[in-house]
């Protein structure tokens, strides 16, 4: 068995061809497929899963099937239910790739420089963490956290687990979600233009707003949290500021670029931006790693290093298609209706409903509900919402509170990399960053409070 976990690469390379197929040829009938090999990747991960994300597993799969069993749901509908994150399974193995080209190009030591060069102990360090974060996710988006946090964990290697793991799971999570608000890249803040018809433009000062306003006010927390502890930058930094500069110059260009090519798949191409990035990281960071004379580097860095990735993806394959499962039958269960039903009531008094929205984008993302399924769910009672508030307001508000719990999901994306990398229960997270996603809602409250004002 352990030799034929060596090559499950293979099958799961497979099914995200199919998938990548699918994007392109919409068939029900392939899709469903899909959706078969989704329950078999499921069933191979399960025993190789660790216990948390098999406890996980287990809950999501069991209210799942008391949503299924409410529902007119047949059990052909079922593979389809498993299929809805094949994408994002794909994206993850995926992303050893842009590793491998900064590890290549040595450009982890100039990220290693940004986030450790003059920083006299480890409040300000968490300050520099956090804002070269928000620059990177930016443009790398999940890329950011797994580099940063790789880079980060090296750097505090002699600092105590417990802090070390507290400053890693805060300044890169909180930086990742202010980096989220103002991206025109993310998907909840797509999603949210989509259901009121905004202007990005006039909603970008807003969030640009918001996230100057976060990272003001976690940068103090976090600088005054760990102002006691100090940490030495290793000696390599204090040299070659020079090549430093150079290799900055290439960075930023380089993530620009990136940038230009998701966006060109995005709008001009009409690809899902998901799938855009998904699909740029290969032959960008192959490309990238020509240009910089790093080919040889990259490939012996990156083959082994995906291989190995891509065999381990069992916790998330677990966690990602049990997910699935639990909000397709949600989705289709009566009880949706009963998730809808309190905001009605709440019709004729504004600042009550914002309070409901955002307590509802975190309560629900706590008990496993996915943000992107909560906009949903607000989408459906859009006509309401939009009587209520001008376009640029509801924009602002729905954007603000759902990438809020980006940092305090359990079941999403980068609290599960997080969890992964650091060894840490995903409540143990969710617990650390969960005053700062109440916080930042209240701002994104405040915030659209004020466009009321003006609209």
């Amino acid at each position: 068995m352990r030799h034929i976990s060596n090559y499950l690469y293979i099958f799961y390379s497979f099914v995200f061809i199919l998938n990548v197929v699918h994007v392109f040829w919409n068939n029900s009938i392939l899709y469903s497929i899909i959706g078969i090999f989704g329950i078999v990747m499921t069933a191979i991960s399960f025993p190789r899963a660790t216990r948390v994300f098999k406890i996980l597993g287990i809950v999501l799969l069991s209210v799942g099937t008391f949503f299924f069993i409410s529902s007119e749901a047949t059990v052909a509908d079922i593979p389809v239910f498993f299929a809805g994150n094949i994408g994002l399974l794909f994206l993850l193995s995926m992303l050893p790739w842009m590793n491998s080209v900064v590890k290549a190009g040595r450009y982890n030591k100039l990220l290693q420089s940004l986030l450790g060069n003059n920083a006299k102990g480890l409040g300000s360090l968490y300050v520099r963490s956090e804002i070269t974060m928000v620059s990177l996710a930016a443009f790398l988006n999940l890329s950011s956290a797994t580099i940063s946090q790789d880079l980060l964990k090296e750097q505090l290697k002699d600092v105590k687990t417990k802090v070390k793991n507290s400053f890693i799971l805060m300044a890169t999570l909180r930086g990742y979600s202010l980096a989220l608000l103002w991206s025109p890249l993310e998907i909840l803040l797509a999603t949210s233009i989509f259901i009121t018809g905004a202007n990005y433009l006039e909603v970008l000062p807003w969030m640009l707003l918001i996230a100057a306003l976060g990272i003001s006010m976690d940068s103090l927390v976090g600088k005054m949290m760990f102002r006691k502890y100090e940490i030495e930058a290793p000696p390599s930094m204090e040299k070659g500021a020079g090549q430093s500069k150079s290799k900055l110059i290439q960075f930023i260009i380089a993530l620009v670029l990136f940038l230009s090519v998701v966006v060109f798949l995005g709008n001009v191409i009409q690809l899902d931006f998901l799938f855009a990035v998904t699909i740029s990281i290969f032959p960008f960071a192959l490309g990238w790693a020509v240009l910089a004379k790093r080919r040889k580097s990259f490939m012996k860095i990156g083959w082994p290093t995906w291989k190995w990735k891509t065999n381990n993806l069992s916790n998330f394959i677990v966690l990602l298609s049990t997910l699935s499962f639990f909000t397709g039958t949600l989705n289709a269960s009566p009880y949706l209706k009963y998730l809808q039903d309190p905001l009605v009531s709440l019709e004729g008094s504004p600042l009550l409903i914002m309070l409901f929205i955002q307590a509802a984008f975190l309560g629900l993302t706590i008990l496993g509900v996915h943000p992107i399924a909560t906009m949903g769910i607000f989408g459906g009672v859009s006509g309401l919402l939009t009587g209520a508030f001008p376009p640029v307001t509801l924009t602002v508000l729905l954007s603000a509170c759902a990438i809020a719990t980006v940092p305090s999901a359990p079941y999403g994306l980068i609290v599960t990399i997080t969890s992964v990398a650091l060894r840490m229960n995903p409540y143990q997270i969710v617990l650390r960053n969960l005053p700062y996603s109440v916080l930042l809602g209240f701002l994104g409250i405040g915030v659209a409070l004020l466009t009321l004002l003006i609209y």
